[in-house]
């Protein structure tokens, strides 16, 4: 099951088209978990700590092999890397059971109905990328793949939240093999 919890006010149609991705991406439920607080220590001075934001954020009861992705607005602050920083979407435990997503980050703006159904594809498909890193899956090099990297100029060539047969193959294999 993924639990999908938001931090911000989120739409409510935004936050049920994320899930429907989720479960079409993976093939497992997906349910909206209610709204949480953010945690206070979550904000810094470049935007939301990702890796502080997972750690303190409120519990939510899951089982076994659930997994829970966190909803924000806010842009999350770029992560070191040597190549300098890089811009941050999403964090994920890699392998672990939780990831959040931010639409701050994402381009554009709900300013017309095309623009909205776009942003919402966008978020949906950062959702799907960050949820298949909790599955272990890596960046793939195929463009139209949720699982390409964010940051890259193929991201923005393909909203559609959806994954390549080779990583939904994988995702597949992953929740196979899981502990119960």
């Amino acid at each position: 099951m993924i639990h999908v919890v938001t931090l911000e006010p989120f739409d409510a149609d935004r936050s049920q088209a994320i899930c429907r991705a989720l479960f079409t991406a993976y093939g497992v439920g997906c349910e909206l978990s209610g709204e949480l607080e953010l945690p206070d220590d979550a904000e810094g001075p470049e935007g939301l700590d990702a890796e502080k934001l997972l750690s303190e954020a409120e519990q939510v009861k899951t089982f076994a092999d659930d997994k829970v992705l966190y909803l924000v607005q806010r842009t999350l602050a770029p992560r070191p890397s040597p190549v300098g920083p890089l811009p941050t979407h999403g964090f994920a435990r890699y392998g672990g059971d939780r990831a959040v997503a931010s639409a701050g980050s994402l381009p554009g703006r709900d300013d017309g109905e095309a623009a909205t159904l776009a942003r919402t594809l966008a978020i949906a498909k950062l959702a799907v990328h960050q949820v298949g890193h909790l599955w272990e899956l890596h960046h793939c090099l195929d463009a139209r793949c949720a699982m390409a990297p964010p940051w890259g100029v193929a991201w923005a060539k393909s909203n559609q939240p959806e994954l390549c047969a080779f990583c939904r193959e994988k995702s597949e294999r992953r929740m196979k093999t899981a502990p119960a």
